[in-house]
């Protein structure tokens, strides 16, 4: 669907003005994700109950509609045209594996509901540089095909005023507007179905013959606990360089030498990268970065100085080229091995192994510009999800 809302973002920003406004933007909100960007992953989700309701704040002026899930249909753009439903305002992220994993669940319950006045707005606030750019949004909503409208909050202003501070963060809105329950994180859905279905059996009883989802076992004890986000930027204190020489941050070249394999969630470089908060980027051919993590499975945010020239990137675990049955989506093969194709600024599914382990893995990337952000996994129980 091609409207107003779209042409506004047909120039998209360039990457250093991204950077710029990224950096802005992070610092000052510098002790929000010191401690919460964590997505809730050891605390699980916080619920607020409706005991002292809130009214919903409306959509701000400068956030940018990506109506791609309308299909032709307008929408409304503020809080007052979804009156007389039910609204639930999805704060995504569209390279966060825990938003991924949870859009699944978002699914069916618009599958479900929609027909009896339940609706979804999608709110994307970046988390990295490429997260501010309305044409990757754009992109993601297309891929991941999520059919409800999404709202790419550039400025961070919608963010702010629902005070959210992780991903996914998840408001309900009541027929009359107001908030009614707050779920943050992944997993402990069954609390959100059910407070949907109460609101929408006020006037459509029949919902309560829908049946519920079934309950889910994401951080259950025998699901295996993963290595925690591995940020490989300079996150905030977060930063997960293993080698002496760690972050320079100062748009110059680091000649990195591996002298040992990386603990784990660390990661050890060998050859020349620039260090930056967002990240890192090879600065010449063959550069490798070791990680070591234990999962089921891993997954990279990655990235191209020039997203129209695809990156090889020579892919090994544990020493040798990941076999076939424990390769993830976006996982290559030809005579020298297990490689990615990387261009579109996004999370690359790298490795879905056959049971829950620790593992080397190694990227290799054949090009300068290739820009490396965060590695994050999953467990035993993280497995079925739309991966796209």
């Amino acid at each position: 669907m091609k409207n107003k809302s779209s042409q506004l973002v047909s120039r998209a920003p360039t990457l250093a003005q991204n950077h710029r406004r990224f950096s802005s933007r992070i610092n000052a909100m510098r002790r929000i994700f010191c401690f919460a960007v964590i997505w809730v992953l050891l605390e699980g989700p916080v619920y607020a109950s409706d005991q002292q309701l809130q009214k919903a704040p409306n959509f701000s002026s400068d956030a940018q509609w990506i109506d791609t899930g309308a299909e032709g249909k307008k929408v409304p753009h503020s809080i007052k045209g979804y009156r007389g439903h039910v609204l639930l305002i999805d704060f995504w992220e569209y390279t966060c594996i825990n938003c991924i994993r949870d859009f699944s669940v978002v699914k069916r319950w618009y599958a479900k509901y929609h027909a009896f006045g339940f609706d979804v707005v999608g709110v994307h606030y970046g988390e990295f540089a490429i997260g501010f750019n309305a044409d990757n949004v754009r992109d993601a909503a297309k891929r991941f095909q999520l059919p409800w409208p999404v709202v790419a909050d550039l400025q961070g202003s919608v963010w702010r005023d629902y005070h959210s501070n992780v991903w996914p963060n998840r408001f309900l809105v009541d027929q009359n507007g107001m908030i009614v329950l707050n779920v943050q994180g992944e997993g402990n859905d069954r609390p959100m179905e059910e407070k949907i279905r109460e609101l929408l059996a006020a006037t459509h009883p029949e919902v309560k013959e829908i049946p519920l989802d079934p309950p889910e076992n994401t951080f259950e004890p025998g699901c295996g606990v993963a290595t925690q986000e591995t940020y490989v930027g300079d996150w905030f204190g977060r930063g997960a360089i293993a080698n002496p020489k760690a972050y320079r941050n100062d748009d110059q070249a680091t000649n990195f030498h591996a002298d040992e394999e990386p603990v784990d969630g660390k990661v050890m470089f060998s050859g020349r990268w620039v260090t930056r908060q967002d990240g890192v980027t090879s600065d010449e051919k063959h550069g490798m970065a070791e990680l070591r993590y234990h999962a089921r499975s891993a997954y990279a945010v990655l990235s191209v100085e020039n997203s129209n020239k695809l990156v090889r990137v020579d892919l090994r675990q544990d020493g040798k080229p990941l076999a076939q049955n424990e390769a993830g989506v976006d996982v290559h093969f030809d005579a020298q091995g297990s490689y990615l194709e990387v261009g579109a600024p996004r999370m690359y599914y790298l490795v879905k192994n056959t049971g829950f382990g620790s593992h080397l893995l190694s990227l290799e990337p054949e090009a300068a510009g290739f820009d490396l952000h965060s590695f994050t996994y999953g467990n035993d129980c993280q497995q079925d999800f739309e991966q796209k």
